[in-house]
């Protein structure tokens, strides 16, 4: 089956736009991932995997027993994008999955989140923004400080505001 191709995504695969608006955005990464303290460390382990694999990670889902991580760039063919393999990891132990698996396990795994959020959402109502580049808060300390206190009422914690660190 052919897909159509999607401009927006060529556009962002550009050389020409990876050179002009992703470039200047290194240092911002860089500096994110070099600060200290609780925020860093977030930063830091999100990438860890990165340090550990050859090829670039194209996608990972993280469950409860398995993390399962997909290997880039993907190979389109036919308007489809193919990872060229990927990992699936339990406790210490991993085994390599070759593109095949890979894109039938990626296309259910997407399926499945998919389901779960549409499950989970129940017809509530959410208020979805316009996607951008970075998603700012007008008050991080203030956002923290009320995403903190909505897990303590939903536990019933009396904990310290900063959590158990």
């Amino acid at each position: 089956m052919k897909h159509a191709p999607n401009l927006i995504l060529e556009i962002f695969a550009s050389d020409d736009f990876q050179h002009k608006l992703i470039a200047p955005m290194i240092d911002a990464f860089v500096s994110r991932l070099s600060r200290p303290g609780d925020d860093g460390k977030t930063y830091r382990s999100f990438i860890l995997d990165w340090l550990y694999l050859e090829r670039p990670m194209l996608d990972r889902f993280i469950g409860e027993r398995f993390n399962v991580q997909f290997e880039g760039p993907a190979l389109n063919v036919d308007g489809i994008d193919y990872p060229l393999g990927g990992y699936i990891e339990r406790q210490i132990e991993w085994v390599k999955i070759d593109p095949v698996e890979a894109i039938a396990l990626r296309t259910r795994l997407r399926a499945a989140v998919d389901a779960v959020v549409t499950e989970w959402m129940g017809g509530k109502p959410m208020k979805f923004l316009p996607a951008v580049v970075v998603k700012t808060m007008l008050d991080r300390a203030a956002a923290d400080a009320k995403d903190a206190q909505t897990i303590r009422d939903f536990l019933g914690s009396t904990a310290k505001p900063e959590g158990d660190r």
